[in-house]
C-alpha cells in the first residue's frame, strides 16, 4: 500500500516547486550596472577613409578596466551597432565573445551584449580586444565631425572618466582637432581624462595655430574670414587657462582645441573632451569683444564643470544640469571680473530667468518627467542657464564670496573625476557652512517660487545729534524667503548695508548715521534675480494661496487675497473659514466678519454655521457692535449640535457654554 507523504514533505515539495518557478521567472542578472562604473583605458589604432558622401573609420585595440563590481559580472555591454556599414569583433582571454542580442530578442544596436568566457570577479582586471569599422554619412564638403566613432563600454548612460591613446592616420589636405595631445615618442594622441567622448574634427581649407601655456597646448582652427576672431580666442584662452591654474591650482587637460561652428555668432558648446566650438567667428565684427572673450571663458569653465566634474543628475548630461552650468558660469565670472570686463553677460542670465518668471513659466529645476512635459519653452536658456546661475548667485549672496569660493574649490577636490549631482553639491555647502540649507535649496530648486522684496517705508529722524533711519522691507506673498541686502545711502555719501530676516515677511532695519538718509535700495550688488513687483494673482491660484496661508502670522497676505475681486466668487466654505481665521489673526476684524458672513450665505452644515456665527460675534464685539454680536451669538445656539472646536493658538474652545458666556460678557482678544 502506498504511504501518503507527511504534511512537512508535502509543504516542502510545494515550496521547492514555487522556488523553481520563481527562478524561472526571475529576470536574468547576467548584466548589471554597478553604482560606480569603472574607468577604462582605451588604446586604439585607427584609419580614416573619405568618400563622396561618407566617412569610414576602422580600428583595433584594447579596452581595459578593473572591476568595481560587488559581485561577478558575466556579460558586458558595448555602445555600438552592427549592420552593413558597421562591424565589431570583440574577444577576451583569446576567445571571441558571442553577441547575445539575438538571443535576448534585441536589435543589433546599442547596447550590444557580450558573454564573457569567465565572469569578472570583484577587483579583477578585464582586457578586451576590439576590431571594428564604422561608416558615417557626411557631406565631405563640410568639416567631418566624429564623436561616437569608436566602440565603448555602456553603463546605461552613466559617464566615466576614461584614459585614451589613439593613433590615427593623417588625411592629406585636412587639419585636425582631437581630444588628446600627441606623444611624439609613441605616436599616440593621449588624454587620461575623457568624460564625454574622444572626438575628432577634420576640415579642409582651414589653418591652425598653437600656443603652449602652463603646460597646456592650445590649438585654434580657423577659416580665412575667421582668422581675426580665432587669434583673439587663442590669446584669450591662454590668459584664462593661466588665470584658472593660479586660482584653482590646476587645469584638467593637457590640451585645448578651439574649432569654428555655425555661421551665426550665438555662443559655443563642448564638441568633445578638450574641444570647444565657438560659433560665428567669420562675423567677428558683428559682436563686441566682450562677447568673444566671455564665451571663451564660459566654455573653458565647463572643462572643469562637466568634463572634470561629471554630472550625476539624470540624464547624466552636464549640459542639462543646472548646477554644472551654473558653476561653469560662476567660474567664467571670476576671470571676467578680474579683467574688469563688467557683469553685463552675467546680468543677462539673471534677467533671462526673470523674463521667464514674468511669463509665468514653471521654472522648477528639479522637475519630475510629468512636469518637464509642460515646460515647453526655452528651458536651456531660462532654467538651466538663467535660473541655474541665479541660484548660485543667490547662494553666494547668502554665504559670502569667500565661503562660496571655498565650496567651489572643495567640490573640485572632492568630485574631480567623479559624478556630482545637485544634492551632492548641497551636502558640500552644508558641510562647509555648518548650516542646514533646506530653507534655501527647497524653494529655489524644487519649487516655482520667485524672489520679490519691496521697500514699503523709510524714515530718518534726528535723535541726540545723530540720524536714526528705519527702513521697512516686505517680501511678496509668493516670494522665496532669504536674507536680502538693503543699502542705505546718506547725504554725506556714506553707505551702510544690512540684510532682512529670512524668517519674517516684514523686516524693519535700523541705521544710525551722522547724515540724513538720501536713498535706499535693495540688492545693491545686483547679484540677486529679484522681481521689483510681485506677479498679479491669477484666479486659478487663489484657492492654493488660501490653503498655504499659515493659521497665524499671515499678516497682509490674507488681506491681499481677500481684496482680490475673484476671491468673492469662491464657493468653498472651508477656504472662507481659513481666510476668516487668518484675517482675524492679522487684526482685520471687518474683513474677517465679511469672510464668516460668506460662509452663512453658502448654506453650510449646522456645525459650520454654528462656528461662523460665533466668529461673526467675536469680530462684532471687537468692532464695538455689541447688539449685532448678541444677535449672532443667539442665532449660533440654534445650530448647536453639542460639538466643540478648539483654537489652541488662542487658548480657546468654542462650544455652547462658550457662547452663553459671550451673551453675558463681550469677547475680548487675549494679549500675550
Amino acid at each position: 500500500m502506498k504511504k501518503e507523504p507527511t504534511t512537512f514533505i508535502r509543504l516542502t515539495a510545494m515550496f521547492c516547486a514555487v522556488l523553481g518557478l520563481a527562478q524561472m521567472l526571475r529576470p536574468s542578472q547576467d548584466f548589471y550596472v554597478p553604482s560606480d562604473p569603472p574607468s577604462a583605458q582605451y588604446t586604439i589604432d585607427s584609419k580614416i577613409e573619405v568618400s563622396d558622401k561618407a566617412v569610414t573609420i576602422s580600428g583595433e585595440g584594447f579596452i581595459v578596466f578593473k572591476s568595481t563590481f560587488s559581485r561577478p559580472l558575466s556579460v558586458i555591454a558595448i555602445d555600438w551597432r552592427i549592420d552593413t556599414g558597421n562591424s565589431l569583433e570583440i574577444s577576451a582571454q583569446e576567445k571571441t565573445l558571442p553577441m547575445m542580442n539575438v538571443k535576448k530578442g534585441l536589435a543589433a544596436s546599442t547596447p550590444l551584449f557580450y558573454e564573457l568566457p569567465t565572469a569578472v570577479e570583484p577587483g579583477a582586471v578585464l582586457k578586451l580586444k576590439i576590431r571594428f569599422s564604422g561608416r558615417f554619412e557626411a557631406n565631405t564638403a563640410s568639416p567631418l565631425t566624429l564623436q561616437r566613432w569608436y566602440p565603448s563600454l555602456w553603463w546605461e548612460g552613466i559617464p566615466t572618466r576614461d584614459s585614451f591613446k589613439v593613433k590615427i592616420t593623417n588625411l592629406p589636405g585636412y587639419v585636425m582637432a582631437i581630444s588628446g595631445r600627441l606623444n611624439k615618442n609613441s605616436g599616440y594622441y593621449e588624454n587620461d581624462g575623457v568624460t564625454t567622448t574622444f572626438g575628432i574634427y577634420l576640415a579642409q581649407g582651414m589653418r591652425a595655430e598653437q600656443r603652449e601655456v602652463e603646460d597646456v597646448l592650445i590649438t585654434v582652427l580657423f577659416t580665412k574670414d575667421g582668422e581675426e576672431c580665432a587669434r583673439l580666442c587663442l590669446n584669450t584662452a591662454a590668459d584664462i587657462i593661466k588665470f584658472d591654474k593660479e586660482w584653482l591650482g590646476f587645469y584638467p587637460f593637457k590640451s585645448l582645441t578651439i574649432i569654428p561652428g555655425a555661421s551665426r555668432p550665438m555662443g559655443g558648446y563642448p564638441f568633445a573632451s578638450a574641444i570647444v566650438v565657438i560659433h560665428g567667428q567669420e562675423k567677428f565684427k558683428e559682436m563686441p569683444l566682450l562677447h568673444w572673450k566671455w564665451i571663451m571663458a564660459h566654455e573653458i569653465g565647463h572643462q572643469y564643470w562637466g568634463e572634470y566634474v561629471m554630472s550625476d543628475d539624470y540624464p547624466y548630461d552636464y549640459t542639462s544640469s543646472w548646477v554644472h552650468i551654473g558653476l561653469g558660469i560662476c567660474t567664467d565670472r571670476k576671470w571676467t571680473v578680474s579683467r574688469n570686463l563688467g557683469l553685463d553677460m552675467h546680468m543677462a542670465f539673471l534677467n533671462r530667468y526673470l523674463d521667464g518668471v514674468k511669463k509665468r513659466y514653471d521654472t522648477t529645476e528639479d522637475a519630475p518627467p510629468s512636469l518637464l512635459k509642460t515646460q515647453r519653452y526655452d528651458l536651456n536658456n531660462v532654467v538651466i542657464h538663467g535660473k541655474g546661475f541665479s541660484i548660485l548667485s543667490a547662494l553666494e549672496s547668502v554665504e559670502g564670496k569667500d565661503t562660496f569660493e571655498r565650496i567651489l574649490k572643495q567640490c573640485l577636490k572632492e568630485y574631480g573625476g567623479k559624478r556630482m549631482g545637485w544634492r551632492d553639491f548641497r551636502k558640500v555647502c552644508e558641510r562647509e557652512t555648518g548650516e542646514n540649507l533646506n530653507w534655501f535649496f527647497e524653494p529655489w530648486v524644487r519649487s516655482n517660487k520667485y524672489l520679490c522684496y519691496q521697500i514699503k517705508s523709510r524714515e530718518s529722524t534726528k535723535e541726540n545729534g545723530k540720524y536714526v533711519t528705519k527702513i521697512m522691507v516686505e517680501s511678496a506673498f509668493d516670494s522665496i524667503r532669504m536674507p536680502v541686502p538693503v543699502e542705505a545711502v546718506f547725504d554725506d555719501g556714506s553707505t551702510q548695508v544690512k540684510t532682512t530676516d529670512r524668517l519674517a515677511q516684514t523686516s524693519i532695519l535700523q541705521f544710525e548715521s551722522p547724515a540724513k538718509l538720501k536713498k535706499a535700495g535693495l540688492n545693491p550688488d545686483h547679484n540677486l534675480a529679484m522681481l521689483e513687483e510681485p506677479l498679479p494673482v491669477l484666479p486659478v491660484d487663489i484657492p492654493e494661496r488660501i490653503e498655504k496661508l499659515p493659521w497665524t502670522g499671515a499678516g497682509k497676505g490674507s488681506l491681499e487675497i481677500f481684496e482680490l475681486p475673484e476671491t468673492q466668487k469662491i464657493s468653498d466654505t472651508g477656504l472662507w473659514l481659513k481666510l476668516g481665521m487668518t484675517l482675524f489673526d492679522g487684526g482685520y476684524y471687518k474683513e474677517s466678519l465679511e469672510a464668516f458672513k460668506k460662509i452663512t450665505q453658502l448654506n453650510p452644515d449646522k456645525e459650520l454655521n454654528f462656528v461662523a456665527l460665533v466668529w461673526m460675534g467675536h469680530n462684532e464685539d471687537l468692532l464695538n457692535e455689541r447688539e449685532r454680536a448678541i444677535a449672532d451669538y443667539t442665532e449660533a445656539l440654534k445650530y448647536d449640535t453639542g460639538m466643540s472646536m478648539r483654537h489652541d493658538q488662542y487658548r480657546m474652545t468654542i462650544d455652547r457654554h462658550w457662547v452663553e458666556e459671550r451673551l453675558k460678557t463681550p469677547f475680548k482678544r487675549a494679549t500675550n
